[in-house]
């Protein structure tokens, strides 16, 4: 775009020129495209990410749970797991992130929310090493540990057991309609 806010001559037609395909598209043979162009119109709509912020799971805040920038962690867990709540992000945080360690003995910390992309090297689930700082009593214990980091960066979509999205579904749906 040219300063001012003005569309090149090119990227104008470029625009019309999928207008006029979408219309024509909609009118189709016999008047049935309507359904079509709906369709076609729906799954668009669907691909579209809203631009009012992004909404991450956080696990609920407990005696033993830390909240930082919409990240909370909690520690002392049984398992690596939390009952997780919405929390909407600021907007300069753009993914979700859910992270877990397995801290010895029994125990388990597991900090999930809202963080910003360039933090991570990853849009996945991955294992990363990390250093574990344990500092009680005036004595400081350090060791090699395994965090699950998982970054992603759609609407709840740091819920681990959340494997399969309503909107792939609804997509692959109205592919077939679009189809028939």
């Amino acid at each position: 775009m040219r300063s001012g806010g003005r569309r090149s001559r090119g990227r104008r037609r470029e625009i019309q020129k999928i207008l006029e395909d979408l219309s024509k598209f909609g009118r189709g043979a016999g008047g049935g495209g309507g359904c079509r162009f709906f369709t076609i119109l729906t799954i668009f709509c669907a691909l579209i990410q809203p631009t009012f912020g992004l909404t991450c799971l956080t696990c609920m805040y407990t005696s033993s749970t830390t909240q930082l920038d919409n990240f909370r962690v909690s520690t002392r867990l049984s398992r690596p797991q939390c009952s997780m709540e919405p929390i909407k992000c600021d907007r300069d945080q753009d993914v979700c992130v859910t992270i877990t360690m397995h801290v010895g003995g029994g125990d388990y910390w597991m900090g999930a929310g809202c963080d910003r992309r360039v933090n991570f090297q990853h849009m996945s689930c991955q294992n990363v090493r990390t250093m574990s700082r344990n500092v009680q009593l005036g004595y400081v214990q350090e060791r090699r540990a395994m965090q699950r980091v998982c970054v992603c960066a759609r609407d709840l979509c740091n819920n681990e057991s959340n494997s399969f999205h309503f909107p792939m579904v609804l997509i692959f749906l109205l592919f077939f309609l679009l189809l028939s």
